[in-house]
């Protein structure tokens, strides 16, 4: 009896893992087949974006090569670390008209435990609606699989992680207030207590009457963060400087560079 409590606990852990750090949760369900921040011509194929997070203590800097399609969606995306050493790749494939991603490998490589990888394969309903993830390892063993349940709007309103044979993790469930643009989310173990609870925005592409944007649309401040950006001929942003708002201080937070190749030419 202990070792089964002590096997849910660990379980339970490991969806919060899930929840928190592998992007399996209610928010990722409903930003899954978003694109990126492109204008809509000329068409984008190929983005170098650098990017330095600053920190009281020191900075760090990555890099990231992505190659785009048709639809703003990423094709692949390689991580690169400061010493531009290749750590992480990530490869989507899609459907035919280019917007729901079928699935998405990613690569790893470890110093120590040396290559490794895991692909996520996405499925949806009749009704165009995201349902579940199906995690399979690289010998092609499902270790992980997620279901979504959705509203008849679409949106997930209960998200459930189980293990390879079918151990359920504990569920997160979600209640929309649409007309104020929000979400509230709650993560709840397999008793039914509610561990955490959380709210944010529903859909990032509506203007929130609290924030401030430039002509072009972009944010350039919010309750804690204020943004300047540079701009290329076809008005996608090149720098994007991010400044944390702290007290009466405006410290630096994010830097991001992109270096944006346009099929034209």
């Amino acid at each position: 009896m202990n070792n089964m409590k002590h096997k849910i606990r660990f379980l339970f852990l490991i969806f919060l893992i899930s929840i928190q750090c592998l992007g399996q949760n209610i928010y990722s369900a409903l930003r899954h087949d978003s694109g990126l921040d492109l204008r809509d011509e000329p068409r984008v194929i190929k983005i170098v974006q650098k990017t330095i997070f600053i920190n009281d203590e020191s900075t760090t800097t990555k890099k990231d090569l992505i190659l785009v399609n048709s639809k703003h969606k990423t094709l692949t995306e390689e991580r690169y670390n400061e010493n531009g050493k290749l750590k992480k790749k990530l490869t989507f494939e899609f459907d035919s008209t280019g917007l729901n991603s079928l699935w998405r490998k990613v690569e790893r490589w470890h110093q120590i435990m040396g290559y490794s990888s895991e692909t996520a394969y996405y499925f949806y309903d009749t009704n165009g609606f995201f349902i579940r993830i199906q995690d399979k390892n690289q010998n092609g063993i499902i270790f992980r699989e997620t279901q979504i349940t959705n509203n008849k709007n679409g949106d997930p309103i209960e998200l459930i992680v189980k293990e390879g044979d079918g151990v359920q993790f504990g569920k997160e469930i979600a209640e929309y207030d649409y007309p104020n643009n929000t979400v509230i989310t709650r993560v709840i173990d397999n008793d039914g207590n509610v561990i955490s609870e959380s709210s944010g925005t529903k859909d990032l592409s509506i203007k929130s009457e609290t924030n401030k944007y430039n002509q072009y649309g972009d944010l350039v401040k919010s309750s804690n963060y204020e943004y300047e950006y540079k701009y290329d001929k076809y008005s996608n942003w090149v720098k994007r400087i991010i400044y944390k708002i702290e007290g009466d201080k405006k410290n630096n937070y994010q830097i991001i560079t992109r270096k944006i190749k346009y099929l034209k030419e």
